[in-house]
């Protein structure tokens, strides 16, 4: 097996996983047209490794390989579906209208089996290559024209766009663009220097594309990238360090000390040696290099334990939320934070306690109080609105500019609400997982503060 098979069987083993995932995922966006897209791919690389493996050097093998385009003729309609899904377009397009877009793919279906489309086959080391006819040109531009018309759209549109799909936007122009660099370099621009070895590279690039795809539509709360880059450098940096250290031992060990390593009691010693000393090196090391260089995730668990000492220690709700607030700044930029607590003789008043002033909510009035109070979890105006939960609360939330709303609870009832204004900008996983931590620990003590006051 070439590495070029190689790839393409990792290739598929992938997008059959994504697909299986899509399938059995019942809360994944646009399920159907992803799961045609995938699909389409998959079927695609099913009938190459069916045409490299067993119709290579046989007669069918022109056969194949002009079956092999069938699926991605289809592929950039299914692409268009899937954007106009991703707006909730298409269930309001006329039936024409989406036959339309199909039916260039289903007229050329025929032509796919001629010399029009495929003259001949070439058999290489790897695989085999095929001389283009003439229609394969136009199948060609019509696949490309339906694709920059998607994005085309996807841009146009995402200023008005959701604030999660605006960020799964993103993703889709991120893959997309991966996977056309890829395509372009190893099956376009190598190939014109005559370097031809890599062709398959570009072509199975679309296994990034998939990745990207299916990661965007089935989250609503994304990774903040320099955070986890950052993590991963730590990680990786560290384990290189062990590794290096456990090297130089073994060499001195080898060279120094004389130790016969063809020895299977010297072996077992050795193993034994590294599973007992390698955690603690392990932590030593992550812990010295966090020192020596900038860690940003570093900065959230400082963060959580300078509120969790603060909350402990604390005895003036004033100073606990004012230390509180700067704290909360470290990890997330807000433009303004408030905090209501509801009045200790009346519990469906809330008043602004910080910063101090004169604006009150009612429970009864209040839909975010009452969302809350029935809920009991933090509120990201960003999900609520992707999720359709609650429309009105979402389009009522974006009018006051409340971006995240958090509930203080104490013996199952609502005592407060902490209220942010990120200036409508999506919250990272990292920082909302921040803020629900933050939750555990303000209940209790803004709980047994009251209490005592009271």
């Amino acid at each position: 097996m070439t590495l070029a098979n190689l790839i393409l069987w990792l290739a598929l083993a992938i997008n059959i996983t994504l697909l299986i995932y899509v399938g059995l995922n019942k809360k994944q966006q646009q399920r159907v047209p992803l799961f045609v897209l995938i699909f389409l791919i998959t079927l695609w690389e099913v009938i190459e490794l069916t045409n490299v493996f067993w119709l290579r050097g046989t007669d069918h093998l022109l056969l194949g390989a002009r079956f092999g385009l069938l699926p991605n003729l289809f592929l950039a309609p299914a692409f268009v579906w899937l954007v106009f899904s991703l707006f909730g377009l298409w269930k309001n397009l006329v039936a024409w209208k989406k036959n339309a877009l199909f039916l260039p793919a289903i007229v050329a279906i025929p032509f796919l089996f001629t010399a029009y489309n495929v003259k001949s086959v070439t058999l290489t080391e790897s695989g085999f290559v095929f001389e283009q006819g003439y229609l394969y040109w136009f199948f060609s531009i019509y696949f490309a024209a339906l694709l920059i018309f998607a994005l085309s759209f996807l841009l146009k549109n995402r200023r008005q766009a959701n604030l999660v799909i605006k960020k799964q936007i993103d993703y889709i122009f991120f893959g997309t663009a991966i996977t056309a660099i890829l395509g372009l370099l190893f099956s376009v621009i190598l190939p014109l220097i005559n370097i031809k070895s890599l062709f398959y590279i570009g072509v199975d690039s679309s296994v990034f594309f998939t990745i990207v795809l299916v990661y965007a539509l089935s989250h609503d709360r994304f990774l903040d990238l320099k955070l986890s880059f950052s993590k991963s450098a730590i990680d990786l940096l560290t384990l290189f360090i062990v590794l290096v250290i456990y090297y130089l031992i073994f060499w001195l060990l080898l060279n120094f000390i004389d130790l016969d390593f063809k020895n299977v009691l010297d072996q077992i010693l050795f193993v034994l040696f590294i599973g007992l000393t390698s955690p603690w090196l392990y932590k030593f090391l992550f812990r010295l290099v966090n020192l020596l260089f900038f860690n940003p995730n570093q900065k959230i668990k400082q963060a959580e334990l300078s509120i969790a000492e603060i909350l402990r220690s604390t005895r003036d709700l004033n100073t606990l939320f004012s230390q509180l607030a700067k704290e909360i700044s470290q990890v997330i930029s807000y433009r303004e934070i408030f905090v209501y607590l509801a009045k200790h003789n009346n519990h469906e008043v809330f008043h602004q306690v910080f910063p101090v002033g004169e604006r009150l909510l009612n429970l009864n009035d209040s839909q975010l109080l009452q969302f809350l109070a029935s809920q009991s979890k933090l509120i990201h105006q960003a999900e609520l609105d992707y999720w359709q939960e609650d429309k009105y609360l979402a389009v009522a939330l974006q009018k006051q500019q409340i971006d995240l709303a958090l509930p203080i609870f104490y013996n199952q009832q609502l005592l407060g609400v902490l209220i942010i204004d990120h200036g409508q900008k999506l919250l990272s996983r990292q920082q909302l997982q921040f803020m629900e931590n933050i939750q555990k620990y303000l209940d209790i003590a803004v709980g047994s503060l009251l209490l005592a006051n009271k």
